[in-house]
């Protein structure tokens, strides 16, 4: 026979260490803003359990009414940690918040009529809100995160069909005491759910770090300056993008950006106002590409734009409206104004090729002739091609439209 002695001590000390270390962890690291909600529900797993021998045989309506408080307290702070995870977000309005103390006012105005009705009404508005976490936790579509976010779905079904069996079941609550019968079922039951708690609780922990392991690999290919993709970022995508682009036979375009001057513009107003300028130019590539066009700083003061399923001459007019947006900017620097402007070359894919250091390299070279042109133009990396002129870009009606043109290879 198990001790039940020994598995309800257990279970108190393994969920008073779960919640201690991530208070611990959301002290250690703000930046994860849904662990204090998973070490919130920690503690209330602890509250929730020693709140039933504390009690003891004094059960009356009012601490039945308490328990299933802070069962939905408990679900309620599972739901919006996993929420922090899986979506990115919190709390989005204060209507959230309304509708759960709406739900505690029902159990506690329950209770005054029938503290079993309360105890199960309590139950079915967790089990919602846990049932939203199952649904949010398994449709997860964070990159690096879907894999530990459906196993933590898996634990938290589990865990809500014992307090299903347990309705179903009537076990009351006296069923937690240690006084209580010691039957196969109690026995049993207890164990299981005093084991999935635990890993309720150990998938916290795991979530979160997996969260921390997701924002380091994110960390290391980002360009902290603008909050592009860095050179090694862009390296991996240009492999994958190229790959699908010769198994589908599909164009694929790369624009080389550079900044004119910009050593002159840092000697003039300085370095601050030269990472200013970097950070704007990475906030036009933004805000001009779509997510499918792939946007990197490759170093210093240039950057890369890869086009899947653009062609060579689409290619051009999006660099020229590039160009254009940018030599609009102006950088305020007290009275006076700074204005930039940007060289670019462009280069396509061709037949039989399959990496992307020959396209980088054609790139390359039609952004330095475009320097040595003059600057502030746009090149395109074929014999004989001069600059793209504003008189091309004004015979398009959108450059939105591009991917309907056939597939140019040189």
């Amino acid at each position: 026979m198990i001790d039940v002695h020994t598995l309800y001590l257990v279970g108190l000390i393994s969920q008073a260490t779960f919640a201690l270390t991530l208070m611990l962890l959301a002290w250690s690291d703000r930046r994860t803003r849904g662990t204090p909600w998973l070490a919130g529900a920690c503690a209330l797993q602890f509250a929730w359990t020693a709140s039933r021998a504390t009690w003891g045989s004094q059960v009356s309506r009012l601490s039945e009414a308490l328990s299933a408080c802070l069962l939905l307290l408990l679900f309620y702070s599972v739901y919006v940690g996993f929420r922090w995870f899986a979506k990115q977000r919190g709390i989005e309005s204060r209507r959230e918040l309304l509708l759960a103390g709406g739900a505690i006012a029902l159990v506690l105005a329950a209770s005054l009529v029938n503290g079993e009705l309360a105890v199960d009404i309590g139950r079915c508005i967790g089990l919602g809100i846990g049932a939203n976490a199952v649904t949010m936790l398994w449709r997860c579509r964070v990159k690096g995160l879907k894999a530990t976010a459906r196993a933590c779905a898996i634990v938290l079904a589990m865990a809500m069909l014992i307090i299903v069996v347990n309705m179903f079941a009537r076990l009351p609550m006296e069923a937690w005491l240690i006084n209580f019968p010691e039957s196969g079922f109690v026995v049993v039951m207890r164990a299981i759910t005093i084991t999935l708690v635990t890993l309720l609780s150990f998938s916290f922990v795991a979530i979160f770090v997996g969260e921390t392991n997701r924002r380091l690999q994110e960390d290391t290919r980002t360009d902290s300056l603008t909050k592009l993709r860095n050179r090694r970022a862009m390296e991996e995508v240009a492999i994958r993008e190229v790959w699908q682009a010769v198994r589908k036979q599909t164009s694929l375009a790369l624009l080389m950006l550079d900044l004119d001057h910009f050593k002159d513009l840092n000697d003039t107003w300085g370095h601050a106002l030269g990472d200013r300028a970097l950070r704007v130019v990475g906030s036009v590539l933004q805000r001009e590409m779509s997510p499918r066009e792939l946007t990197a700083r490759m170093g210093g003061e240039e950057f890369a734009v890869l086009l899947p399923g653009c062609g060579l001459e689409d290619a051009g007019i999006v660099a020229e409206r590039l160009r254009v947006s940018i030599e609009k900017l102006r950088l305020h620097e007290t009275e006076n104004s700074a204005s930039m402007t940007v060289s670019i070359g462009v280069s396509v894919l061709r037949d039989g090729e399959h990496s992307w250091t020959e396209m980088l390299c054609r790139a390359d070279d039609a952004l330095y002739r475009a320097k040595r042109n003059g600057r502030n133009q746009v090149m395109l990396c074929a014999i004989g091609a001069s600059p793209i002129s504003g008189e091309l870009v004004k015979d398009k009606p959108t450059w939105r439209s591009r991917y309907s043109v056939p597939k140019q290879m040189l």
